[in-house]
Order: C-alpha cells, then structure tokens, then sequence
C-alpha cells in the first residue's frame, strides 16, 4: 500500500470523527441555547453535557464565539428543515404565505423546541450587542423575511391576497407577531401563545377580504 495513500486515510478518518464530534457536540449546544440562550453557552457547561473534552472543543470550535456561532447556524439549519418538512401538510393550499405561517407555529408550539426559534430568540438577546453573533442573527432574521415577502408575493399571484396589499407592512406585522409568540413559548403561556396565532390568521384574512370587497 502506498505511504501517501495510508496518510489520507488516517485524515479523512480523523476528519469524519471530527465532523461526528461536532454534530454531537452541536446537539447538546442546542440544547444548552434554547433555555440559556446563546450567552448561556461555554465550553464547560457544553462540554460537561456532551462529554466531549473541552480541550477537543477548542480544536472544533476555536474559540466561545464560534461555538455560538456554529450552534446559532445549526439551530437556523434545522429549523428550516422542520419547516421544509411542515409545509407537506399544506402542500395543496392556495395561500402560500399562510401555510408558511402555519408551518412556523407548528414547529414553534413542538414540545422538543422549549425556547421556540432560536434565531427569533437571539434577535432579542442581541439586541443591543455588537459583532459577529449579531451579525449572524440579522442575516438568519433577513433570510426568514425574504421567504415571508416572496411568499406573500407568490399568493398575491395566486389572487389570495389583492395585489395592492403592502408586502413589507404585511411581512412587518407577521414578524411582530412571531416575535410575541417566540416570547410566549419561551414563558410557557400557551393562551399568549395562541393569541398571536390567532392574530396572524385574523391579518390574513383581514388582508384576503379586502379583495373581495374590492
């Protein structure tokens, strides 16, 4: 056998352990976030859950910032994927910003999310915080409110909602409440909870039956 060959052998099995450390890692940071927040996360308290040495998370991860970064990403990550696999429950709706909707309450009321949307979360956390963190929650928040505007825009087209209807205000309010609900969750008041729900479903069809007046 080639030396050569033997050498990458042993790094892409380091690397492959390496990636299975760090998913593992990631899931108990996640954990960690959801009811501390991402303030809450140190390579101690991750370290001690995921019994993963902390020296190994320094090689991961680097430095503080970066766990909270990986696992902020992470937790962005697989979010969207709950919503991805939510909206097959609404897949022959006609109003796509509503099923979109639906699918962010959905996932938000699971049991296994205890502080809700991390990312939503974070927005206040970091409110007032400068650098990178922030930085990353903002990009997360304007990725979440391009899908809001484009599915707004695709049940315009659908003739769900009138085509005179001020996206940026709709998306606006739908955030707000989202943000109450995040809030809500976090507080274990279902009644809060299911009042913000109700609030984005009584703008929705406050906006489709201007329409229908028209």
């Amino acid at each position: 056998m080639d030396i050569s060959e033997t050498k990458s052998g042993d790094v892409d099995g380091r690397r492959l352990r390496g990636e299975k450390s760090r998913t593992r890692v990631l899931q108990f940071a996640m954990s960690i976030a959801a009811i501390e927040g991402l303030e809450g996360l140190t390579f101690g308290k991750v370290a001690a859950a995921s019994k993963i040495a902390k020296s190994t998370l320094q090689v991961l991860f680097e430095d503080r910032q970066g766990l909270q970064l990986q696992t902020l990403n992470a937790a962005a990550d697989s979010f969207s994927a709950g919503i991805e696999q939510g909206l097959q429950r609404y897949s022959a709706a006609p109003n796509r910003l509503h099923a979109l909707c639906d699918a962010w309450f959905d996932l938000v009321s699971d049991s296994s999310l205890p502080g809700g949307c991390l990312v939503t979360a974070a927005a206040t956390e970091y409110r007032a915080r400068e650098g990178a963190v922030r930085a990353s929650v903002h990009d997360h928040r304007a990725r979440w409110r391009s899908h809001l505007r484009a599915a707004a825009h695709a049940t315009i087209k659908a003739g769900e909602l009138p085509a005179e209807t001020d996206v940026e205000q709709l998306v606006f309010d739908i955030l707000a409440f989202q943000g109450a609900a995040n809030i809500a969750r976090g507080e274990g008041s279902e009644e809060d909870f299911a009042m913000a729900r109700r609030g984005v479903e009584r703008l929705l069809a406050k906006s489709g039956q201007a329409r229908e007046i028209r």
